[in-house]
């Protein structure tokens, strides 16, 4: 007997059947299979508890089995064992069911020779293997977080794996047949253009693109496509791997925020102590004049108000590009948010326009905070300012405050975030909302979208360097026409 003999389970009641097979099986070709014969099918069963096999031959007509359900009950005791169903002349119709249900292949009695059992043996193991290979390949696209799609040439879906159903929302059965331009790439003509003239090209391509998904949202890609070819080498269909870069590139450009604020705070500082060593000293002597000369006239005594006033107004400024620059120190006392937010609905109410409506949505177990509430205060009004200015013909106003725990992933999300208790207080309006481009500098001190002398540019950079010494941030979500909202995270 050869060392690397083929086990074969014989399940056969018919003695010259028998007989017949274990001559062929022993003799053709020499010592290459070794075979273990039972006669009823339970007792098959039984010694596949206590043995392994390579491959099993399987009468469907037994003493204690007949027809179809022989190979079910043995198929689904030794699925990954190849079964090779022995049938007679007339059983056509059931040979081709056992093989719909799983059977490797068939023998017809009467018409097997040697040769033909050798070939349909090693084809029964090796088409296993095959299936078993496949099957473990598909598994491990389907672990992978990856979106792994396959598309033709016409670019309709013929592949669609559970990466790419986590990462574009559509199901398998929903993705297939589908035009994949159409279903993903509504917002990037131009880069699609360009990724297929590469893969088709140069056989490869690689880069970022954007893509929408089922809900609508657009999520950034790593994409990796590759031309599949068949086997006379002309292009058949593209590989497309996609790996979801959305939370990567939201943390960079916290990143890159956090990293040109610091840039811009450490050149503001250093004007505005330069610029508060040249005030000083004008203000002291538009106080002081007034004082020693004592017989000036009204046009003059005019001019020194007007120096004092302005060079106040100087010290003010400089005091805001304090506040963002190094945090706010200020008095920390236990506040009630509720109450704090209901004395700027009050004031609101009372002093906004009648076209804009007001609306609260505060949770009645909101936490308090350990804070400062002139700055609190003062944080809610200039948003709140900004709400308003933005709904220039009126619109709907909405301040809401819940309690929130962030976790792990919440604060992947956010650069500044940390894991812990927050009150949250959003300010949201439907106003003309933000574009994108100014989206990235509205924290910025001096930028400002508002006319000459109507903002400093100030009142979001002194918003943030309060929040920030509140131990909080604050994030900003807007969409042109829609509106805008802002939340502020404090640290309880």
């Amino acid at each position: 007997m050869t060392e690397f003999a083929i086990k074969v389970l014989l399940v056969e009641d018919n003695p010259g059947d028998v007989r017949l097979l274990l001559e062929i099986l022993q003799e053709t070709p020499p010592d290459q299979f070794t075979v273990t014969q039972v006669d009823h099918l339970e007792k098959a069963i039984n010694l596949l508890t206590a043995e392994s096999f390579d491959v099993i031959l399987l009468d469907l007509t037994l003493p204690d089995s007949m027809g179809l359900d022989t190979f079910l009950k043995l198929y689904r005791r030794a699925s990954a064992i190849p079964i090779v169903v022995l049938t007679g002349l007339d059983d056509e119709t059931l040979t081709l069911r056992a093989m719909q249900e799983g059977a490797q292949d068939y023998l017809v009695k009467g018409k097997v020779t040697g040769d033909l059992v050798s070939r349909s043996l090693r084809y029964a193991i090796e088409r296993q293997r095959a299936e078993h290979k496949i099957r473990e390949q598909a598994a491990l696209l389907d672990i992978t977080t990856d979106a792994i799609s396959v598309r033709d040439l016409q670019h309709n879906i013929v592949f669609w794996n559970q990466g790419a159903e986590r990462v574009f929302g559509w199901r398998a059965e929903e993705a297939i047949g589908q035009n994949a331009v159409q279903l993903l790439y509504r917002k990037s003509e131009l880069q699609l253009k360009e990724a297929i003239n590469a893969v088709m090209e140069q056989g490869k391509w690689f880069g970022e693109l954007n893509k929408i998904t089922k809900s609508g949202q657009e999520v950034i890609v790593e994409s990796r496509w590759a031309l599949v070819r068949d086997d006379a080498k002309r292009p058949k269909s593209i590989l497309t791997v996609d790996t979801d870069i959305t939370e990567k590139k939201q943390l960079e450009a916290q990143f890159f925020r956090a990293q040109r604020l610091e840039s811009i705070g450490t050149l503001a500082s250093g004007i505005a102590h330069d610029l508060n060593n040249i005030l000083t000293p004008i203000l002291a002597a538009a106080q002081l004049l007034p004082l020693k000369l004592k017989n000036l006239d009204d046009r003059s005594q005019l001019l020194l108000q007007l120096l004092e006033t302005n060079a106040k107004r100087g010290a003010d400024l400089v005091k805001q590009v304090l506040s963002f620059t190094r945090g706010v120190e200020g008095k920390r006392m236990v506040l009630q948010t509720r109450h704090l937010i209901a004395e700027i609905e009050k004031i609101l109410q009372e002093t906004f326009p009648k076209s804009v409506t007001i609306y609260s949505n505060i949770a009645k177990d909101l936490w308090t905070v350990s804070g400062d509430s002139t700055q609190l205060h003062q944080v809610l009004m200039n948003l709140c300012v900004n709400a308003r200015d933005a709904m220039l013909s009126g619109g709907l106003l909405t301040l809401s405050a819940q309690n929130q725990w962030l976790n792990e992933t919440d604060v992947r999300m956010n650069f500044e975030a940390r894991v812990g208790p927050y009150i949250v207080i959003s300010v949201a309006d439907t106003g003309m909302g933000i574009p994108t481009a100014n989206l990235e500098r509205i924290f910025e001190p001096f930028f400002t979208t508002k006319d000459l002398g109507k903002g400093t540019g100030l009142g979001l950079s002194t918003v943030v360097g309060i929040v920030k010494s509140h131990g909080g941030f604050v994030t900003v979500t807007s969409q042109e026409g829609t509106g805008t909202e802002f939340k502020v995270f404090c640290l309880r």
